[in-house]
């Protein structure tokens, strides 16, 4: 199984069955552990999981339903990417990224980086907590805003 591949209706019904402890969701701590247990070959990042969790929770109950778990398989993939992208941008390994990174690494995203003005109006839309780093989440926001893929 490859979270990149999008499932059959049967093979999305027989993972949650396998996440699942018996009652009929799954929290945060069973995909974890089902993620990182059941496929460590994927080597899924625990931000990446706990940013697929929050935007699959559609019924914002906390808890992931069979009709949910088929967006977290395809969730987990793409933030996954954007973790590997979010870290290497990140060059000092503080979990934020500044504005001196985002401006070394904003090659990554594709633009140019020449445009200081333009630079700084982007971080600023990313930094939507208005902290003076660009967080995990708001990163996820961002490139989701921006539909990178």
């Amino acid at each position: 199984m490859s979270f990149s591949a999008k499932p059959s209706k049967e093979e999305v019904k027989r993972l949650f069955k396998q996440f699942d402890n018996g009652n009929g969701h799954l929290s945060l701590a069973e995909i974890d552990r089902a993620v990182t247990h059941f496929y460590p070959q994927l080597g899924i990042k625990k931000n990446a999981i706990m940013r697929a969790y929050k935007a699959a929770d559609i019924s914002g109950n906390g808890l992931v339903e069979l009709k949910e778990f088929a967006k977290i398989l395809e969730l987990l993939h793409y933030y996954n990417k954007l973790s590997e992208v979010f870290e290497e941008l990140d060059t000092n390994d503080d979990h934020r990224i500044s504005y001196t990174e985002f401006k070394r690494g904003f090659e990554l995203l594709g633009e140019d980086s020449n445009d200081e003005s333009y630079l700084k109006n982007e971080f600023k839309q990313v930094d939507t907590n208005n902290g003076g780093f660009i967080l995990f989440d708001e990163f996820c926001m961002y490139m989701a805003n921006r539909k990178v893929e």
